[in-house]
């Protein structure tokens, strides 16, 4: 009986190919792993300081300052969880029925005890930001609007240093006002130097867009029904920058360094066209509370001395100040002043 040569020399060649293979992976994934450390060991040249899509580099907690700081984190959200599920229609807040868009503005130090770090956040004129050595961020009194499909809002960038650091976006309350956003527990942010997108991680950032440095305007989109978030600079629409993030989020601004930006909730038209054909504005530009009367107008003296009577006006010339004779003044002739009894 003769033996079957053909089948041995197959079952041969089927097992060459599978450790060829598997050593062919092997290979392959080692070659990505010392690719991937080269690259995070080069420095980083000036050519990709100036190139406009500059990737994120993957970095490792490894200084004892950058743990502790996390660890503060993790332990003040765990004091302070953020409400994740706490909806309501802002749209049937007095106060924006009042105001329109005007009723939101920055708060300062938000959610903070004695012990807790500062904000180095200072809030001028209601959406005006100075932003002062240090890092930290605020954000506003009153979530987007949930109820209509489309939320935009835009920060003009007026000054911003080489070296300093920007980020804008939205998250959560409450959230750790000493730390930018993006970094923490639902927030996301698109970050200045990089033009990275960081969600919810302060180490790694997905590449998104250019950097962006002074003079920029970067909006800020919200597509309610999908739970879409997505940025734009200089009125392009840069792409979706996270799906599903469905939570009762806060517009949020952020710095490292000095840092000055005026925010736009739709108190102006927007550089981004599409979001002022979609009335993506936060509020209607005026709410029913009327505006105070100008300087000058007649009704502002009505209201404190009344109407005047035609029948029996009062004269006033003597209270004309303008047109009185400019007297001096003789202490001979002037009568004693009044003596206190």
């Amino acid at each position: 009986m003769g033996i079957n040569y053909e089948g041995f020399y197959a079952v041969i060649v089927i097992c060459i190919v599978l450790i060829a293979a598997i050593v062919c992976c092997v290979g392959l994934r080692m070659f990505r792993r010392r690719q991937r450390k080269n690259t995070r060991d080069e420095p980083i040249s000036s050519n990709n300081l100036n190139e406009e899509w500059q990737q994120l580099r993957e970095t490792t907690a490894t200084s004892p300052e950058f743990r502790q700081e996390l660890e503060q984190v993790i332990a003040w959200q765990t004091r302070h969880p953020p409400r994740s599920t706490e909806w309501f229609d802002v749209t049937t807040a007095p106060v924006v029925r009042e105001r329109g868009v005007g009723a939101w503005t920055f708060i300062e130090n938000e959610n903070m005890t004695d012990t807790d770090n500062d904000s180095n956040a200072a809030v001028m004129d209601r959406t005006t930001i100075l932003f002062c050595q240090g890092q930290g961020c605020v954000m506003t009194n009153l979530p987007i609007p949930m109820h209509q499909e489309f939320v935009y809002w835009e920060v003009k960038i007026l000054q911003l240093g080489e070296h300093d650091r920007v980020a804008i976006g939205l998250g959560t309350k409450p959230y750790p006002c000493w730390r930018l956003p993006g970094w923490h527990r639902h927030s996301v942010a698109y970050h200045s130097h990089t033009g990275a997108v960081h969600a919810s991680d302060p180490l790694v950032g997905r590449p998104y867009g250019p950097p962006y440095k002074e003079g920029d305007v970067i909006g800020v989109g919200y597509l309610c029904n999908t739970h879409t978030v997505f940025f734009t600079r200089n009125g392009k629409n840069l792409g979706k920058a996270s799906i599903g993030f469905k939570f009762p989020v806060f517009p949020v601004v952020g710095a490292i360094g000095p840092c000055h930006v005026s925010v736009n909730f739709g108190q102006q038209d927007y550089l981004f066209a599409p979001a002022n054909l979609r009335e993506a504005a936060l509020a209607p530009k005026q709410g029913s509370l009327p505006p105070p009367p100008a300087y000058g107008d007649v009704r502002n003296t009505i209201m404190l001395f009344g109407p005047s009577d035609d029948d029996n006006t009062m004269d006033t010339r003597h209270l004309d100040y303008s047109q009185q004779p400019h007297a001096t003044f003789d202490p001979a002739t002037a009568p004693p002043p009044p003596r206190y009894t």
